[in-house]
């Protein structure tokens, strides 16, 4: 099987995430996405964050209509960082004959050498990148590893889930930028 990997802290998740996994899974002619909430995420700041169950939760409940998306508990890990090379280990053991799509926006692409062993993630697994027909692809032939990527064209998404949290903080209206299953949900969480 082909699987594609959507990671992330989803703090919360929306409507940009939806269409970047349905996206990557028609272009990329995938068998299924797994949304993989992350317990601990290695780069970003831990404050004021939701406790991963309640994120796992709502990602569960974001997702359940679509039969291709499935949630795994593999990256919630909550002792150590989570790191993308030991994620790709743990997906390894436990479906040794499938093949692993790490699907992300091109604003990794100049972060990805700062990932742990990024060299070992690389040569271990795809990467799926969507990025705006807008941009101009060669703005990252510096990078040594940019022939290991797969583009993907996609129209920009203005979707953030600090702009959600933001706007839900001021008592705006979110209808459009999360899926309506869990939009009372999101405004019950980050009204506190």
């Amino acid at each position: 099987m082909k699987i594609g990997l959507l990671g992330g802290s989803f703090n919360p998740v929306h409507n940009g995430h939806i269409k970047l996994a349905q996206t990557a899974l028609d272009s990329f002619g995938l068998d299924k996405i797994l949304f993989l909430p992350s317990g601990n995420h290695p780069i970003k700041n831990h404050n004021n964050i939701p406790p991963i169950e309640i994120r796992y939760d709502l990602t569960k409940k974001a997702i359940a209509s679509k039969p291709s998306f499935e949630i795994s508990r593999l990256d919630m890990e909550t002792d150590t960082p989570s790191y993308t090379k030991l994620l790709v280990m743990r997906l390894n053991k436990i479906f040794p004959d499938d093949k692993f799509y790490f699907i992300a926006g091109s604003d990794i692409i100049s972060e990805l050498k700062k990932w742990h062993d990024y060299k070992w993630i690389l040569d271990n697994i795809e990467f799926i990148i969507a990025h705006r027909p807008d941009i101009n692809k060669t703005m990252w032939n510096e990078l040594e590893y940019v022939d290991k990527l797969n583009f993907m064209e996609m129209e920009s998404v203005d979707i953030s889930s600090t702009m959600i949290r933001k706007m839900i903080a001021k008592g705006k209206d979110i209808s459009l930028l999360v899926p309506t299953n869990i939009r009372n949900d999101l405004i019950t969480l980050y009204s506190r």
